[in-house]
């Protein structure tokens, strides 16, 4: 699926262009998550963030899917801790790219943004024969800021992904399960459920995976903060990003006060939970241009210092 066929379905309208996720309550996180997902009490008192019961009954059978999917990987041997699975939960090239997307299409550069996005889309095929640890997330991720710029956008990309796995995976992978489920939310829904999946795949992968400790859990939270972070930069600060990149001039921190600033709308509640914050002073970071190829597009990423 092309940025040109995103395009056609009316997915991107500059009206959409400020359209900003509901600020209701948020569902609770970590192990308490896990033990909604595997005991499933009154679902009125599981998740009051999340809209009706039949919403939280949807949320509940996603988590159920990613736990199978997590299991499944760990079970089979396909994850296993090694400097390779580390590295694999720092760095999120794609998803840095699609964060691009969002920049330039929030800075009207819908031309530049949706011709980024098509080499997304082509490269998210061999992301599924990958199936890294950080795919459910990049995922969910991507789909949530594409939300940010237009509803009909982000599900478009939900729409591809899932109808893509269900072809490179076969139906039957949990992966297209889960993606499948996803799409039974509704955007209210769906967009107070960044930290509930986030804290659940944390305590499945310590469940699940041998070696998993807590310097694999702060890289996947920190990857996940970082790269909301960068969500909120704007297209003029894009600009001079891009600048100081050729100028060689130091490039800023991704630093934890500059999400303490933000309105509590603008990023979800995975990128401020005090656990991932309390690790920016630890492990610093910068921010750094890269070139997306055969594009030539630049789009921005971090690197860790």
């Amino acid at each position: 699926m092309s940025a040109e066929s995103l395009n056609s379905q009316s997915a991107y309208h500059t009206d959409d262009a400020q359209c900003q996720m509901s600020k209701t309550p948020h569902a609770p996180v970590g192990d308490a998550a896990w033990s909604i997902a595997s005991r499933r009490p009154a679902l009125p008192t599981v998740a009051p963030g999340l809209g009706a019961p039949v919403q939280q009954q949807k949320v509940l059978d996603c988590l159920k899917v990613l736990g199978k999917y997590v299991d499944g990987n760990s079970t089979n041997g396909r994850w296993q801790t090694s400097p390779t699975f580390m590295a694999s939960l720092q760095n999120s090239d794609w998803l840095a790219q699609i964060t691009t997307v969002a920049i330039l299409l929030k800075g009207g550069q819908v031309q530049t943004g949706f011709q980024l996005l098509g080499g997304c889309f082509d490269t998210y095929k061999t992301n599924l024969k990958a199936e890294s640890p950080l795919l459910t997330s990049e995922t969910f991720m991507a789909a949530f800021q594409l939300m940010s710029i237009s509803p009909g956008l982000g599900w478009s990309f939900l729409k591809y992904t899932c109808q893509l796995s269900g072809i490179v995976l076969e139906k039957s992978h949990p992966l297209f399960q889960l993606l499948s489920k996803y799409l039974t939310l509704d955007s209210e829904a769906f967009a107070n459920c960044s930290d509930l999946f986030l804290g659940c795949f944390l305590d499945l992968m310590k469940q699940h995976l041998s070696g998993w400790d807590d310097s694999h859990r702060d890289a996947l939270l920190l990857t996940t903060g970082r790269m909301f972070l960068l969500s909120l930069t704007t297209f003029s600060q894009y600009q001079e990003f891009r600048r100081m990149s050729r100028s060689d001039e130091a490039m800023p921190l991704l630093g934890h006060q500059h999400v303490l600033q933000c309105d509590s709308g603008e990023l979800p509640p995975a990128a401020t939970r005090s656990e991932t914050l309390s690790l920016y002073p630890l492990h610093p970071a910068q921010i750094k241009v890269m070139k997306q190829e055969p594009g030539g597009i630049d789009y921005l990423s971090f690197e860790m210092l």
